[in-house]
């Protein structure tokens, strides 16, 4: 049985970038300074890592996706 789902994650290609707002609750180092009990904000890159694995002798590949910190600022 199958239906659509209600939410569905979007196709993010690499290199896609995204600004990340936190609250730093504990001590954060950012942009030289330390900030608590303040926002700041993260900026992160989509990046593919590709992974050939041989399965059931049959070469295959897998790509895996993942978010990667480029840099924090103070808001």
């Amino acid at each position: 049985m199958k239906w659509n789902a209600r939410h569905t994650e979007p196709e993010i290609k690499e290199g896609s970038t995204r600004l990340v707002r936190r609250f730093a609750w504990l001590p954060e180092h950012v942009a030289g300074k330390m900030v608590w009990l303040e926002d700041y904000e993260i900026l992160q890159g989509r990046i593919n890592f590709t992974y050939n694995v041989e399965l059931d002798g049959e070469k295959k590949t897998f790509v895996v996706s993942k978010w990667i910190e480029l840099s924090k600022r103070i808001k």
